[in-house]
Parts: structure tokens; C-alpha cells; sequence
């Protein structure tokens, strides 16, 4: 089996690749991304190295596409850029949102037209699955304040930033063309997800709080932070990676949705994170001090809607999936970036 994998060069989609590969000896993997494979990934997916093929493109150039092979079994689009804020190694602040709106458009949205447009075309192309993200749902969900439940994959979608409002755009673009040319087609929105990979790349520049924990922790050292109450719904990046191939070869009459989320499907806050840390790292701690001090500033009042927990039912009932236990997986990073000493390179 086959699989073209767009963003191959980045966080999860190399847990991916690795994953895809090691499953199953027959697999084969061609990764595209526009930056050439740094000294980290290529020391991650050298164990596969073999069965992998990385070319470097543009998914937003139409040659990028027409000159693949059309033998391909699987797609899985999950380049994009993610425009988060972040502070650079050297302290420079930068808002790529702000810099430059447009290329985030080009590549979230005309990205997964391209690749949609190509993927049609493909005489034995199985299934194809969109990365999507948490990010596409509403900043606040009252009911769950009043009763608490994991946020479904239906009814509360309301993005506002503009990596959120292109991811949603390609989830309706993918959609219809599902819809246009009778594709088997997927789609996954991911939580907030950690493990092995996230770095800072051209593409990606941010972390999010269970990163700063994990990272602080393996390096041994306090954290500091603004408040321990903020919350998230964090998943490991090989479990996701997991998720996304059970999807792929699901049989497509258990494949009976458009979306799935694949997350841990639990709240947890800065404490819980630091708790479990904590079991791998005894003296780790973390220390309270003003926002302007803090390593790691955080929004303690968002708890609901995007922030809080996610629904996974579906992607158990239908994928037979599960992620681990935070305790394990945690425990398993902090191990992997002891191993690796992996730079952090932003915050």
C-alpha cells in the first residue's frame, strides 16, 4: 500500500509517516513538503528511510502535483501553516497571522485544492483523509459550563482566527468535491497534540502548554508559569498518527462519518500536566509568578468549547481507536526527549 503524504517534513505528519511505515513492511510513503527534511526528521524517519520518498514542493503549484506518479493508494493532506504567535530563539516576537495573511490562505486553502484536484485523477486512490484541527469549533459552549460533555464533531463549529476560518474553508472545499467526484474521503480535526517533532519549522512556529511542561520537565529544569488553571485536551502525536491510519484502511462501510475527532477525550489542566510530569521527574516543578515573568502564559478562563475536551466516540466506534493514557504518553515524550535532546527554538 501506497500513501502520499502532503507536509511530510513537519510535526504530525512525520509521526505519521514513521508510524504508516513501521506498521506494515509492504507500506510505501512519498512525503511532500516545501522545506527541505532538517537533521531532526531525518534522524526520525531514518529507521523507515528505505520505504520513504521525500520531494521537495509547493503544494500550491500545480507542477508540484502533475509531476507525481498516479500509483498512489492513500492520500493524506496535512501540509498547511499554522500561524500562531511565537517568540524566536533570539526573543523576536512575531505574528505570521498578521505578516502575511495571504500566503496562509494560499497554502490552507489552495493547498488542499491542489491536492484534491490531483487526488480526483487517481485511477486507484482508496481513500483520501484532510487533516483538519480542533480549531475549526467555537471558543465557548455555555452548556458546558451549565453540564459538562466532550465537544462533538457536530454542532459547534464557529471558527474566527484565520488559520481556523482556512482550515474549515478545506474541510467544505473537500467536501463538496467528495461530494463532485464520488470521493471516499475523511476528514480528521486533531486537539491540541504533543509529542516527538514538534519543532519550529517555516511552516509551524508555536507549542502548546503540555510542549512547555514536557520540554521543562525533560530538561530538568522549574517552569514558570502565570496560573496552573488553564485547560486543554492534549493527545499524543503517534497515537494520532495511529488514528489516521486505522481511517485510511477502515473498510468504507465503517467509515460512516465526514469527521472524526481524534483526541485524548479528557480536560486537563496545567496541574494535571505538571502532576504526571512530576511521576517522571520528581524534582520538576512548576512556580507561579506575574504573566510579564512567565515562560508560559496562559488564558486560565477559557474552559469550555475548543479549550475542554473533545468527543473521540466516533473514532472508537468506528476506527476501534483509543489513545493511551496521558500518563503513559507523557512519560513515553519525556523519555523521547531526553534521548533525542531536542531544541525547543520558541515559545
Amino acid at each position: 500500500m501506497k500513501v502520499l503524504v502532503s507536509g511530510g517534513g513537519g510535526f504530525v505528519m512525520a509521526n505519521f509517516l514513521r508510524h504508516w511505515l513501521e506498521a506494515d513492511p509492504k507500506h510505501q510513503a512519498v512525503a511532500i513538503d516545501a522545506s527541505p527534511q532538517d537533521a531532526v526528521a531525518q534522524a526520525y524517519l531514518a529507521p523507515v528511510a528505505t520505504r520513504l520518498q521525500f520531494i521537495l514542493g509547493d503544494v500550491t503549484n500545480p507542477e508540484t502535483w502533475s509531476k507525481l506518479p498516479g500509483d498512489f493508494d492513500y492520500v493524506v493532506h496535512g501540509a498547511a501553516v499554522t500561524p500562531h504567535a511565537f517568540t524566536d530563539k533570539d526573543g523576536r516576537r512575531h505574528e505570521p497571522e498578521r505578516e502575511n495573511p495571504v500566503r496562509v490562505i494560499n497554502a490552507n486553502i489552495m493547498g488542499t485544492a491542489r491536492a484534491l484536484d490531483w487526488a480526483r485523477n487517481l485511477k486507484s486512490l482508496k481513500r483520501f483523509v484532510y487533516v483538519s484541527t480542533g480549531s475549526v469549533y467555537v471558543d465557548d459552549v455555555p452548556a458546558q459550563a451549565k453540564s459538562f460533555f466532550p465537544l462533538p464533531e457536530d454542532g459547534y463549529v464557529g471558527p474566527t482566527a484565520l488559520y481556523d476560518v482556512s482550515k474549515y474553508s478545506s474541510e467544505l472545499i473537500a467536501l463538496r468535491f467528495k461530494q463532485l467526484y464520488s470521493l471516499d474521503l475523511a476528514i480528521v480535526r486533531l486537539s491540541s497534540v504533543f509529542g516527538p517533532m514538534d519543532r519550529q519549522t517555516a511552516a509551524r512556529g508555536t507549542k502548546n502548554l503540555c510542549n512547555y511542561v514536557t520540554n521543562a520537565a525533560a530538561q530538568g529544569r522549574a517552569l514558570t508559569a502565570d496560573s496552573d488553571e488553564a485547560v486543554g485536551d492534549y493527545v499524543y502525536a503517534p497515537d494520532v498518527a495511529d488514528g489516521i491510519r486505522r481511517l485510511l484502511l477502515a473498510p468504507r462501510a465503517k467509515v460512516r462519518h465526514d469527521a472524526y475527532n481524534l483526541a485524548q477525550g479528557e480536560t486537563s489542566t496545567v496541574r494535571d500536566l505538571v502532576n504526571l510530569a512530576t511521576k517522571v521527574v520528581p524534582s520538576f516543578r512548576l512556580e507561579i509568578v506575574p504573566a510579564a515573568q512567565a515562560e508560559m502564559q496562559t488564558v486560565p478562563d477559557r474552559k469550555t468549547g475548543k479549550w475542554a475536551a473533545y468527543d473521540i466516540s466516533r473514532a472508537a466506534e468506528d476506527l476501534d481507536w483509543r489513545p493511551r493514557s496521558l500518563n503513559a504518553t507523557i512519560a513515553d515524550y519525556i523519555g523521547w526527549l531526553r534521548q533525542n535532546k531536542q531544541p525547543e527554538g520558541r515559545t
